[in-house]
């Protein structure tokens, strides 16, 4: 009615609307925020999975897509990515660790350490760092001599022949080869995780305190062993970690369990392979550097 109009539509109520109108705008806006942070990680989650369900086994009928992909945890990245680190090359047809499928592959094992907890930032920082120096020294080595390099062997011997180590297996820090050794140990410290995961006759910060007892520790100074002994002390449990590990929509325990552990004996062979590869090369070329760093 014209007279409610008009009491409302006064110089003294309009502010008052205007704030309200705003108030809920901003409500609004603060809401729609919040949804899309929810949504965006699980529309991305789900392009990688849809990316690895048909890259890896071809196309799948529309009707099955879902169920295919929905099953699909982060490990299965891991397995994609080491799958394609070692190949044949020469005429001798020797098997050779691929440089930028290596580098790749060891990216997709950042999820592990973050999802081990915030703790493990500055262990993800290092492993970051390290590819970082790898990707530096070969765009050099590119530059001046393009093409020669494409495998770790290429590029450890350039480094080699240059002579940045001393006798001794005494690396140069910085170097390639002292990141992609400290890229090993990484890889073999993220298999004893992962064998952890699938043993569950002990609590997985136990499991994860062992590989690390076995593998990083010894060469680890007081600084690094007092930053992975926190950030041990605050491993989820079994169960959360492999749910962050997951796709969100799993809510059984059970399922979760299963779709991790399936992807993990996959994937751990193919680790160990590409471990097994750098370890004797490294021996080989006199660059297995055991100081602590």
């Amino acid at each position: 009615p014209r007279h409610l109009r008009d009491t409302f539509d006064t110089p003294a109520t309009r502010p008052q609307e205007r704030l309200l109108v705003v108030s809920l705008c901003a409500a609004f806006a603060a809401r729609l925020v919040a949804a899309a942070r929810a949504w965006f990680p699980r529309v991305h989650q789900y392009q990688l999975f849809l990316q690895h369900c048909v890259e890896g086994e071809g196309e799948v009928p529309d009707g099955r897509i879902v169920e295919r992909v929905s099953t699909r945890t982060l490990f299965h990245e891991i397995i994609v990515g080491f799958s394609a680190c070692v190949a044949t090359c020469g005429e001798g047809g020797e098997a050779e660790v691929q440089l930028e499928p290596l580098l790749s592959a060891f990216a997709s094992l950042r999820r592990l350490g973050e999802a081990i907890g915030p703790l493990m930032a500055l262990s993800v920082k290092n492993d970051e760092s390290n590819v970082a120096k790898v990707r530096k020294v070969w765009a050099r080595l590119a530059e001046q001599q393009p093409g020669r390099v494409s495998t770790v062997r290429q590029l450890l011997e350039s480094e080699r022949e240059a002579g940045i180590h001393k006798p001794g297996a005494v690396l140069a820090d910085p170097s390639a080869a002292m990141a992609l050794l400290w890229m090993r140990r990484t890889i073999q410290y993220y298999v004893g995780v992962m064998q952890g995961v699938c043993d569950t006759s002990a609590s997985l910060s136990s499991k994860c305190r062992t590989a690390y007892g076995a593998i990083l520790e010894p060469f680890h100074g007081w600084l690094l062993k007092n930053t992975f002994s926190m950030a041990l002390a605050a491993v989820p449990s079994r169960d959360e970690f492999v749910a962050r590990l997951s796709p969100n929509h799993l809510s059984s325990k059970a399922v979760r369990r299963s779709a991790c552990f399936s992807d993990i004996r996959v994937a751990i062979p193919l680790m160990e392979q590409v471990v097994a590869q750098l370890r004797a090369l490294f021996a080989e070329l006199d660059l297995e550097d055991t100081r602590k760093s």
